[in-house]
């Protein structure tokens, strides 16, 4: 069986991962630049590539390389703030509000060369926040290294009235997206 190399440094798709399969991690050397006038899956998939082929270059053993991007979207891309100041903006301007979750991935076989980017697309709807409830969240850092500034599996749970479509999307890591892609292109499964 081929060996799985996860291009990623996010302990929650470390976790999901880890789940199914024995991986290696390896933390791609990119910057990751979103350009505002891109459409957000375009700019989701585009990242995913980056951060695979950097990896791809280097890692030269047998194996499927999987890199993923996640943002939020509405109005505009969100992703993962800066400080808490934007932190707090991103989630004054979420709240009461439906906004999109998007993951780009990408899988890349490094004996045969073959790349597979797709996105998975999420719905969520917000609670209305007071300005309370964001600080308090706020004061948990869970904001630190999440797209929107939330973590939907932790205290961000509470932030969200409800979701349609893949929760582990939200999380950043659509698992079943995931293995069908895997499943189709390489001749893989997770189970």
């Amino acid at each position: 069986m081929k060996k799985i190399v996860l291009a990623s440094n996010s302990p929650r798709r470390i976790e999901m991962m880890k789940k199914y399969v024995d991986i290696i991690t390896y933390i791609p050397d990119i910057v990751e630049k979103v350009n505002s006038f891109d459409y957000p899956q375009t700019t989701v998939m585009k990242v995913a590539f980056e951060k695979a082929l950097n990896v791809y270059l280097k890692y030269k053993e047998n194996a499927l390389i999987i890199a993923a991007d996640t943002i939020v979207y509405l109005d505009e891309i969100m992703g993962k703030p800066k400080d808490e100041a934007e932190a707090y903006k991103m989630l004054s301007l979420l709240s009461g509000k439906t906004h999109y979750v998007f993951t780009g991935i990408c899988i890349i076989d490094t004996e045969s060369s073959k790349k597979i980017v797709d996105y998975e697309k999420t719905q969520v709807v917000f609670n209305e926040l007071t300005e309370g409830l964001i600080k308090r969240y706020l004061k948990t850092y869970e904001y630190l290294d999440k797209a929107g500034a939330y973590g939907i599996q932790g205290y961000g749970e509470l932030l969200v009235k409800e979701i349609h479509g893949c929760y582990n999307n939200v999380k950043g890591l659509p698992i079943a997206k995931l293995n069908n892609l895997l499943s189709k292109h390489f001749s893989y499964d997770l189970l």
